[in-house]
């Protein structure tokens, strides 16, 4: 079975064994037959199969089908299964320790003897059996009591959606057809991640010229034949008319309520429609807990195509511009945009934009995609808004030139200041002498350039949340980790930030938790990666991709260098050298050389006029080019040593400190004493030396807060002296001394 490893999704079913049952549940194509299939080949244990079928619905059936799955995987054992009890008795004759029954299609036994049959199996099956279902739609168990009790493990469409970078390493590493990186967001975009919608373009592109993959990118959902077969033949034709007419009839809106869809329908019962098509998988989806709904974007594009069959041009153009009525009227804004933009009533999106342009760019900006390109460069709102996307894509040359063009049509107004400063700020991050402001982002571009810990007291004067943001990251780049992340995960889990503060949060502090050798920090940069994603935050969702390199993983690394690649193609100088960064650093922690990397890192700070993140950058290379017994070795630790003093780096001199005791043998203990000292007070993961550290006695690095280690003296409690661990008689002292340790005390 040729698929892709996807280890974020295999993690999630290797906890199984802690529970009862696993369900996944998620619409057709969403890949449940593959992960189960692939589950089970490496599952160390037996495993039964058995794929549901309509014509099983009776018990007798089922309990046949069961026993014969059962036995070709566990041996022997006691047939004639007439009833759950005769099934349950069989298993227990059992001897052995853990065995795994897989049910997949179960929503074909829906409503049916054979669903209940099921789940009163799983209340008498030995404990030894664990069970694992795949199904479209949510089985009629009692599920509440299995949650309860802690049973069960639910794995649903959001978990087996692909990922942005997954679907890079599906194409580059599985179907070896590597696309551009626009090409690739885009087709991410218009998939949501469905792995059928993946499958069903690399079938019709395989072989295609460049242009060509292009057209049927462009109408992948409308067009595309493949695509509106499947969901044809495996979605609407399984559906009851009544269900099938509301979802073309709804497809108009990208925001779904009871309400709403109500009003533009002009009947009732649209919340139960709903709340039955999202537990159907009908590619329907709740984005609140307040009755929101959305269409997947493959299902809703190809729904639009239903109603200009069926409704004609003329009246779908009418519909859409009545659910744009509708939606501007509800306050979602973004929405009814999209809708009068399908509906080609470009003055009411003039109207709204002009009115309300500011207010539609508060969120994350993602609908921008969606709108035509000629649109975007008529209306200095949008280009607001397309500067901003393009800036949280990592395309900050398109973004300032973007700020410009609105800034020039604002003019002098309010809004033309707001693209001024946000033009400025971006521009000084692509200046090597930037001359940035004392708000959050310019004291941390201040910090990338020299002595971070400068900025602390003037985070201290900005907002809570940012304030503390920007005190937990030049906390980082200082090397100051357990200080970086108690602030950073203040703040991810702050109710006052803003999901973009609390995403970059937690990430720079699952960062700092893999630096301190803390690999539970993983967990946290993976979120982060997703919440970035969803935030349409491509430039940080990169970013934390390429942080796993940190921890280890196998394929990291060549992930890692596969992201930095698409950072080159894109122009991305910071999140090329970032990246970079972190290669080196995991590679030299495996016990790799990483010169060449390394150096490219370091030029790539330099020319940005990043001087600390060139200090991290150079300390780690003097280490590289010490293990390589480079001629350089000693003058690279040297002048990486003296920057991490000049930049206001202490914790870089760790790697110099190593590199210089690699050199210098005859010095090898004071130097390893030294890096013990930094390594220590800043919390980094300990390097594997060539000799054993023994830290000189009493030697205090310059630069490094330490207490001595020789003298312990205690105040308070009662007054003591210890020297090296032991205590100081003080019987020998003068009363007049003595009776002035009793008042301190």
């Amino acid at each position: 079975m040729n698929s892709l490893a996807r280890e974020r999704v295999d993690g999630l079913l290797d906890r199984i064994w802690q529970y009862r049952v696993g369900l996944v549940v998620a619409p057709a194509g969403s890949g449940k037959s593959t992960l189960l299939a692939g589950f089970s080949a490496t599952a160390n244990v037996p495993v039964a199969w058995y794929r549901a079928e309509s014509w099983d619905a009776k018990t007798v059936t089922l309990l046949n089908h069961l026993c014969s799955a059962f036995t070709s995987a566990l041996g022997p054992i006691p047939d004639g299964w007439n009833s759950v009890e005769t099934a349950a008795r069989a298993l227990e004759a059992w001897g052995g320790r853990r065995a795994l029954l897989v049910i997949d299609d179960l929503h074909t036994l829906e409503d049916t003897p054979a669903e209940l049959t099921l789940e009163r199996l799983i209340d008498y099956a030995p404990p030894s059996i664990t069970f694992l279902i795949g199904s479209r739609a949510l089985p009629g168990f009692n599920l509440s009591r299995l949650r309860v009790s802690g049973s069960l493990l639910e794995i649903g469409s959001e978990d087996l959606r692909f990922r942005s970078w997954e679907v890079e390493r599906l194409f580059r590493d599985l179907y070896r057809e590597p696309l551009p990186p626009e090409e690739l967001a885009e087709l991410a975009r218009r998939t949501e991640g469905w792995a059928a919608g993946l499958q069903l373009f690399h079938l019709a592109t395989t072989g295609k010229s460049a242009l060509e993959r292009r057209r049927i990118l462009t109408a992948l959902g409308t067009r595309s034949r493949l695509t509106r077969e499947y969901l044809t033949r495996n979605v609407l034709d399984q559906l009851p008319a009544d269900l099938r007419w509301f979802l073309v009839r709804t497809c108009v809106m990208t925001r779904l309520t009871g309400p709403l869809c109500d009003a533009f329908l002009e009947r009732s019962g649209s919340q139960q429609l709903l709340q039955e098509l999202e537990r159907r998988q009908i590619f329907t989806t709740a984005t609140d807990d307040r009755g929101g709904y959305r269409y997947h974007e493959v299902l809703r594009s190809h729904l639009e195509q239903v109603l200009m069959e069926e409704l004609g041009e003329i009246q779908a153009r009418a519909a859409y511009r009545r659910a744009g009525s509708l939606l501007e009227r509800s306050g979602a804004l973004p929405e009814a945009v999209q809708a009068y933009s399908r509906g080609e009533d470009w003055e009411a999106v003039d109207r709204l934009v002009h009115h309300q342009g500011g207010e539609l760019l508060e969120g994350p900006g993602t609908w921008i995609d969606a709108l035509p390109p000629a649109l975007l460069r008529q209306d200095p709102w949008l280009m607001l808004g397309s500067a901003r996307r393009h800036r949280a894509e990592g395309r900050w040359r398109e973004a300032i030139e973007a700020y410009q063009r609105a800034e020039h049509v604002f003019g002098s107004s309010d809004a033309g200041l707001i693209c001024a400063g946000e033009r400025k700020a971006l521009a000084g991050w692509l200046e090597p002498a930037p001359m940035p402001g004392n708000d959050w982002a310019g004291l941390l571009r201040k910090a990338v350039a020299h002595d971070p810990l400068a900025a602390k007291q003037l985070a201290g004067q900005l907002p809570e949340a940012t304030g503390t943001l920007t005190i937990g990251v030049v906390c980082l780049l200082a090397g100051q980790l357990d200080q970086a992340r108690r602030h950073l995960n203040t703040v991810a889990d702050s109710r006052e930030a803003t999901p973009a503060l609390a995403t970059a949060a937690r990430l720079w502090a699952g960062v700092a938790a893999l630096l301190s050798g803390d690999l539970q920090g993983a967990f946290d940069v993976e979120e982060s990666a997703e919440d970035a994603e969803a935030l349409g935050l491509g430039w940080l969702a990169r970013l934390a991709r390429a942080a796993l390199v940190l921890a280890h993983r196998p394929g990291s690394d060549v992930e890692a260098e596969g992201l930095r690649a698409a950072c080159e193609r894109d122009g991305d100088r910071w999140g090329n050298a970032l990246t970079a960064l972190m290669i080196g650093w995991a590679s030299l922690y495996a016990g790799h050389h990483a010169v060449s990397v390394l150096e490219q890192a370091t030029d790539g700070f330099h020319r940005l006029g990043a001087g600390v993140l060139e200090a991290w950058s150079r300390a780690l290379l003097s280490l590289s080019l010490a293990r390589a017994v480079a001629p350089e070795a000693r003058e690279a630790a040297l002048q990486a040593e003296h920057l991490a003093r000049y930049s206001g780096t202490p914790g870089a001199r760790y790697f110099p400190y190593l590199a210089l005791a690699e050199i210098e043998p005859e010095r090898g203990d004071e130097y390893r004493g030294l890096a013990l000292a930094v390594q220590e007070e800043c919390g980094l993961a300990p390097l594997a030396t060539s000799a054993p550290v023994s830290p000189p006695e009493n030697v205090i690095p310059i630069g490094v807060v330490r207490s001595a280690p020789s003298l312990s003296l205690r105040c308070f409690g009662g007054f003591s002296i210890a020297i090296k661990g032991r205590p100081v008689d003080l019987s020998a002292v003068k009363p007049r001394a003595r009776a002035v340790l009793r008042l301190l005390a």
